[in-house]
């Protein structure tokens, strides 16, 4: 089934949460608000999200998202363009044992590479670090102005999804 489905393979560290001044100093970067709501669990055993992304400057863009881990690293992803409208209704659908997740995404390229930092609003002292690879073991040159704590790739209690149940990092 995985041969003709999307896959998202990717890194992710637990990073010390830089300082303003940091994050708007990293190279090439964009910021983007996103609002992250998951929804109940689909028959097929796809997770799926609704995200409202952007700015109210720039406008906003709105996604429906299904995934499901396939692997290390590896997970299935398909995702769709909405509407605000086809947005407000699934709202609807919204999982009642999770919060919805705000953070700040910062896309910023390091050496070729493109990072996603994502700034969580449940926490002061760290956020995620991510990077889209075309394989779980192509090489990864971590810029040197972010902290790294650890790699927690593959670690269920770090996707977003997990994070959703508790507004928390895990211990």
């Amino acid at each position: 089934m995985t041969d003709k489905m999307p896959l998202e393979i990717e890194r992710k560290y637990l990073i010390r949460r830089p300082d303003a001044a940091t994050l708007t100093a990293l190279p090439e970067v964009r910021a983007d608000e996103i609002t992250q709501t998951y929804l109940t669990m689909g028959e097929d055993g796809f997770s799926r999200r609704v995200r409202k992304r952007g700015t109210a400057e720039r406008g906003w863009q709105y996604t429906y998202t299904r995934k499901r881990t396939v692997g290390f690293g590896k997970r299935i992803e398909l995702e769709d363009e909405i509407t605000e409208a086809q947005y407000q209704a699934l709202l609807q659908e919204a999982e009642p044992s999770m919060h919805t997740i705000s953070k700040v995404r910062y896309v910023f390229r390091h050496l070729g590479q493109v990072f996603e930092l994502d700034v969580y609003a449940f926490s002061d002292t760290t956020a995620t670090l991510e990077i889209e690879l075309p394989s779980i073991d192509t090489p990864v040159t971590l810029p040197e102005q972010i902290e790294i704590l650890r790699d927690v790739t593959g670690e269920p209690g770090f996707s977003n999804f997990a994070l959703s149940k508790k507004l928390a990092f895990p211990e």
